[in-house]
């Protein structure tokens, strides 16, 4: 990649790190050496650090005093808590936002579904899944949940990413799975999309373990 332009800011460097972090660029454990990145990118150290910073709060470095930022490894137990926390938030913006989910939010919704039954790229269909579920809830109009569940998914983001064995029947099941939840929308059946997200959200979670290569 060349280097940035002289008006990058660190939103512009974080933008890039995440990518890379999100994609495997950078192993587990692997040190962010804030020197290299400036000189790549063509920026002083201040917008690496505070790009670090800001990767730090949404989990996707850990800082290490004296020693810099670090790739965390991938961890069960962060699942687990990833998707229990998702279980409680989703179903609760879902009922928010369902009275207000109009035909052009339905359109748009459909429309990611066709493109990640298209996709043949793994990170590709990961990122159309997150697109899918922060869609679902923009009606809710309740930005601090939206915001919490915004780091969770980015922190899901980069297991679904990762995943070593996901099978193109994995993510056959996961579209249809977002079909379901779509169609009892459709229906005006709330309670039967509550109750697909949250079935939905536990096979996801096992399977995200499976897949990742914690359970056998």
């Amino acid at each position: 990649m060349g280097k940035l332009a002289r008006s990058t800011t660190a939103l512009d460097v974080t933008r890039v790190l995440k990518e890379r972090i999100l994609a495997g660029h950078y192993a587990e454990d692997q040190f962010i050496r804030q020197d290299l990145i400036a000189q790549e990118l063509g920026v002083s150290r201040i917008p690496v650090r505070e790009a670090l910073a800001l990767l730090e709060a949404e989990g996707l470095v850990i800082r290490e005093k004296f020693r810099g930022a670090v790739v965390p490894r991938l961890s069960a137990a962060e699942i687990e808590e990833i998707y229990a926390l998702r279980g409680l938030l989703e179903p609760y913006l879902l009922e928010e936002a369902i009275a207000r989910i109009t035909p052009e939010i339905i359109d748009t919704l459909d429309d990611i579904v066709e493109r990640s039954r298209r996709a043949s790229d793994k990170t590709e269909w990961a990122g159309l899944n997150v697109e899918f579920h922060r869609t679902l809830y923009e009606a809710a109009d309740r930005p601090l949940t939206l915001q919490m569940l915004d780091r969770l998914l980015v922190r899901a983001d980069r297991y679904l990413k990762m995943q070593r064995f996901m099978s193109p029947q994995t993510q056959q099941e996961s579209d249809a799975e977002h079909m379901r939840i779509l169609d009892c929308i459709k229906a005006g059946d709330k309670h039967g999309a509550l109750e697909s997200l949250r079935q939905h959200i536990r096979w996801n979670a096992v399977d995200v373990r499976r897949t990742v290569g914690f359970d056998s």
